[in-house]
């Protein structure tokens, strides 16, 4: 029972704190470059602005958000799969910010991915190491998740 309720508060925790990346994405098509290709750009080049960063990182958030609405935290699975499905999710967040060449968004993404890996650190040591004390930080983890994500969604706002 302790491990259900442990289960499902981390991974709570970690959809709200998703909330916060998936918000609308600032107008990230209404300006065309001057090739004027409608194909999704991934650039590589350090003159990536912010707009064109939130506008590749962003979309990827909300896939990653939906992503971790799935993660099953009825406890119907064994604890591997769960910590297994969320850490797709928190894959995805390094990925994201793997995909951006501007400095300020891939810094603020890669805060977001840093602060969900300690979240799944916690949440492999509570659910497969069977050890709740490993959650005494998830306040603090909170708090740094929300700060970052809240930082990432006003930078690309």
């Amino acid at each position: 029972m302790n491990r259900r309720i442990a289960a499902w508060t981390i991974a709570a925790v970690a959809v709200l704190g998703l909330t916060a990346c998936s918000g609308a994405p600032a107008a990230e098509d209404d300006k065309s470059t001057d090739s004027g290709d409608s194909a999704p750009v991934e650039e590589t080049n350090t003159d990536q602005s912010v707009e064109e960063a939130c506008g590749i990182v962003l979309p990827k958030l909300q896939e990653a958000s939906s992503a971790a609405g799935e993660i099953d935290t009825t406890g119907a699975t064994d604890p591997q799969t769960t910590v297994d499905q969320f850490n797709t999710v928190v894959d995805a967040f390094g990925e994201a910010a793997d995909s951006v060449s501007n400095v300020e968004v891939q810094e603020a993404t890669a805060a977001v991915h840093e602060d969900f890996v300690a979240l799944s650190d916690v949440l492999s040591k509570v659910l497969i190491d069977q050890d709740l004390s490993a959650a005494e930080n998830m306040g603090t983890i909170t708090t740094d998740m929300t700060e970052s994500a809240t930082a990432l969604q006003e930078l690309c706002s």
